[in-house]
C-alpha cells in the first residue's frame, strides 16, 4: 500500500509469536513524514515513536522506575482524590463529559509529571498539551494530509501551489515545541526556589541518564519523556472512560451487574478504594470488555520489522509495516458488549497496550486511573440516556470522531444521578 508492505495479524498467537518471541527485530516504528520530519512537525524524539536503538531504550530505562507496578502504587492516592473530585463535579455540572473526564485524568498526570496542581480546565498547561496531542493524532491519520501518501512531498518548496499544509506543520511545531518547554521549565524552576514537591520530571533530573551525555541533551529527553506521559497518558485514558460511560448507556444490564457487585462487595457507607480491585471481578472484566469492544487505537500503533523474516511461509521484508486486527475465533460475537466472555479461562486479556518491547510503558498507571475512575462513577451513579424534547430517550452511536488515529465517540448526552440519598451525601462528603 503507498510503497509499503502491510503485514495483518489477526490472532494473539501470530502477535505473540512475532511482536514479543522476535520482538529484536520487530520494535521498530515507520511514522508520517508529517510527524517525523524536522521541516514538518518534527516528533522525531517523541518516545512512542521513536526507532528502536539507543536513545529509545535510554527513555524507556529512564521511565521504568517510575511507572513500574510497584511504583505506579505511589500515584494511587492522587488518582483516588481525583476521582472523587470527578463525583462532585457529576453532581453540580453543566460541563461536557469531554471536559469533567479530561480534567480528572489532566489533573492526575499534571501532579505526578510536573509537581503541577490544576485548578481550572482551561489552563495554560493543559490546553497546551492537548492541542499538542491533538495536532500529532491528526498528523499521524496517512489520509489528512498529502505528504503522508507521497513523501517526496516533504521537499516541495513552500511558494509550490497547494502546500498550505507545510505551514500548518510549522504551527504544529512550535506549538508543540512552546508547551514542551513552558512545562519543563516551570517544574526547573519550582525546584530552584525549594520547592519539595515530588514529580518525575524532578526526579529524572536528580537522577540523570545512565549514558554520557550533557546536560542540554539530558533536559530534551526529559522534556519529551514528560510531553508523552502527560499527553499520550491523558487522550487514550479519556478516550476509554468516554466508551465506559457509551457502554453503560447502551447495555444498561452491565452496569446494574457491575452496581451490584459493588453493593455486595463495598456496601454503600462508603467509595471505592484500590484495596477493593480484587474483590471486584466483574468490574474489572467490564473494564476489559471496554478496551476490546471499541479499542482506544482500533488499528493498534504499527510495529515495523528491521530485517528480512520469514513467518508460517510468509515472506516478511526489512521495513514491513506489522499491525493488528480483530478476530472472531478468539472473541466470539465480537461486536456484542459481553463481560462475561473473560470468565472464560482461554479467552486472551485484549493487547490494549501493545506488545513486547513497546509494550506501553504507562500501563500500571493508566490501568489504575481507569479501575478507580469507573468503580467509582458506578458506585455513586445511574448513568442513562438523555430524553429530546418530546420525551425520548437519545441513544447515542459508537461512530467514532474522524481525523484521529485514537477513537473518540462522537458526542453524546448523558445524565448521572445519584443512586440514592446515602449516595448523594456519599460524594458530598468529598467536598
Amino acid at each position: 500500500m503507498l510503497g509499503n508492505t502491510i503485514v495483518v495479524l489477526n490472532s494473539p498467537q501470530a502477535a505473540i509469536e512475532l511482536l514479543e518471541k522476535k520482538s529484536s527485530i520487530y520494535s521498530d516504528r515507520v511514522c508520517p513524514p508529517m510527524i517525523l520530519e524536522s521541516t514538518l512537525m518534527d516528533w522525531r524524539n517523541y518516545v512512542a515513536l521513536l526507532p528502536y536503538g539507543n536513545r529509545w531504550k535510554e527513555h524507556r530505562r529512564m521511565m521504568h522506575t517510575w511507572l513500574q507496578k510497584g511504583a505506579a502504587h505511589s500515584f494511587q492516592s492522587s488518582q483516588q482524590r481525583q476521582a472523587r473530585l470527578l463525583l462532585v463535579r457529576l453532581l453540580n455540572s453543566n460541563s461536557p463529559l469531554d471536559d469533567q473526564l479530561y480534567r480528572t485524568i489532566a489533573a492526575t498526570l499534571l501532579r505526578s509529571v510536573y509537581g503541577y496542581e490544576l485548578e481550572r480546565l482551561d489552563d495554560h498547561f493543559v490546553t497546551g498539551a492537548k492541542q499538542a496531542i491533538d495536532n500529532l493524532a491528526r498528523a499521524a491519520m496517512s489520509t489528512n494530509f498529502l505528504v503522508n501518501a507521497f513523501p517526496m512531498l516533504s521537499w516541495v518548496p513552500d511558494w509550490f501551489p497547494w502546500t498550505q499544509w507545510k505551514k500548518t506543520a510549522r504551527s504544529f511545531r512550535e506549538q508543540k515545541n512552546s508547551i514542551m518547554d513552558e512545562t519543563f521549565q516551570w517544574t526547573k524552576g519550582q525546584i530552584t526556589k525549594g520547592s519539595n514537591e515530588p514529580s518525575i520530571v524532578r526526579s529524572l533530573l536528580e537522577s540523570g541518564s545512565s549514558t554520557e551525555i550533557g546536560q542540554e541533551e539530558l533536559e530534551d529527553y526529559i522534556k519529551h519523556i514528560a510531553i508523552a506521559l502527560f499527553g499520550a497518558g491523558t487522550d487514550t485514558t479519556v478516550s476509554s472512560l468516554k466508551t465506559f460511560v457509551l457502554a453503560m448507556l447502551l447495555f444498561p444490564e452491565c452496569q446494574a451487574k457491575a452496581q451490584n457487585e459493588i453493593d455486595r462487595v463495598i456496601g454503600t457507607g462508603r467509595l471505592p478504594t484500590f484495596e477493593d480491585r480484587d474483590q471486584l471481578p466483574y468490574v474489572n472484566n467490564l473494564i476489559n470488555e471496554v478496551m476490546r469492544w471499541q479499542p482506544v487505537t482500533p488499528l493498534a500503533v504499527p510495529h515495523a520489522c528491521t530485517q528480512d523474516d520469514v513467518y508460517r511461509n510468509y515472506h516478511i521484508p526489512k521495513g514491513a509495516i506489522v499491525s493488528m486486527s480483530r478476530n472472531a475465533e478468539v472473541y466470539k460475537d465480537p461486536e456484542s458488549f459481553n463481560p462475561d466472555r473473560f470468565l472464560d479461562s482461554q479467552v486472551p486479556k485484549i493487547p490494549a497496550f501493545g506488545f513486547g518491547r513497546r509494550l506501553c510503558p504507562g500501563i500500571h498507571y493508566a490501568e489504575a486511573s481507569i479501575f478507580i475512575t469507573v468503580t467509582s462513577i458506578l458506585a455513586a451513579y445511574n448513568i442513562t440516556k438523555a430524553k429530546d424534547e418530546n420525551g425520548q430517550e437519545i441513544t447515542p452511536s459508537t461512530e467514532g470522531m474522524a481525523e484521529s488515529v485514537v477513537y473518540h465517540p462522537k458526542p453524546f448526552k448523558c445524565v448521572f444521578t445519584p443512586r440514592s440519598d446515602r449516595h448523594r451525601e456519599l460524594i458530598l462528603g468529598e467536598v
